[in-house]
């Protein structure tokens, strides 16, 4: 999909359907966008469907792939279309050509439109270089998070087990009570017979 050439072109997704699945469905392809082979920059409005991108790639292929990851009609608008409203939600992505090249000031990460107010981007886009300790330490916080929640399931998984081998443990404990029990008893009836057979009022009947 990587092309000679830096590119700027736009992309309009048709934006009919405004639910909530929609809109996360274009954000997460808005987030894996920047790990196609020679996109740069992406900014996009969810807001009206625009989508600018930036890089040595094919608009064309890109425009596929896109329509693939979001179900919906996307076309390329040539020439491209201001983004008007400032506040609208936009998503920006640095790509992969960027990251390995640097993302400020070179030459090959080209902004995509000079009239666009990169103000309004937050510093942790803006900068990815700074960005990258507070990242590295928010994954941190994250993977303490997971360890904690994996501990805590543990735990709970072993007191199920205990609880399920305590229950085990008096479901065995109760049958040899009841296996002893009726031994006893057939002990206790067979004594009481045997003791009957011997007991000296037993009637004797002649053979006639």
């Amino acid at each position: 999909m990587e092309m000679d050439g830096v590119k700027q072109f736009r992309f309009q997704i048709d934006m009919q359907c405004r639910c909530m699945g929609c809109i996360r469905k274009i954000e997460k392809a808005m987030g894996c966008i920047g790990s196609v082979t020679g996109v740069e920059t992406s900014v996009a409005d969810v807001d009206t469907g625009i989508v600018a991108v930036a890089g040595k790639v094919n608009p064309t292929m890109l425009c596929h792939w896109l329509k693939r990851r979001i179900r919906k009609d996307v076309k390329i608008v040539y020439p491209d279309q201001q983004v008007q409203n400032s506040k609208q939600k936009l998503i920006m992505v640095l790509g992969s050509s960027s990251n390995a090249k640097g993302a400020h000031n070179t030459p090959s990460a080209l902004p995509i439109q000079d009239h666009m107010s990169w103000d309004s981007v937050p510093p942790i886009v803006q900068s990815n270089h700074q960005s990258l300790p507070l990242i590295e330490q928010k994954i941190r916080e994250l993977e303490k998070v997971r360890d904690m929640l994996k501990i805590q399931n543990l735990e709970t998984e072993l007191g199920a087990v205990r609880c399920e081998l305590k229950q085990s443990r008096e479901a065995i404990n109760g049958s040899k009570k009841a296996v002893m029990d009726s031994a006893l008893n057939q002990l206790e009836a067979y004594h009481k017979l045997e003791a009957l057979s011997h007991s000296p009022y037993e009637s004797c009947y002649p053979i006639q």
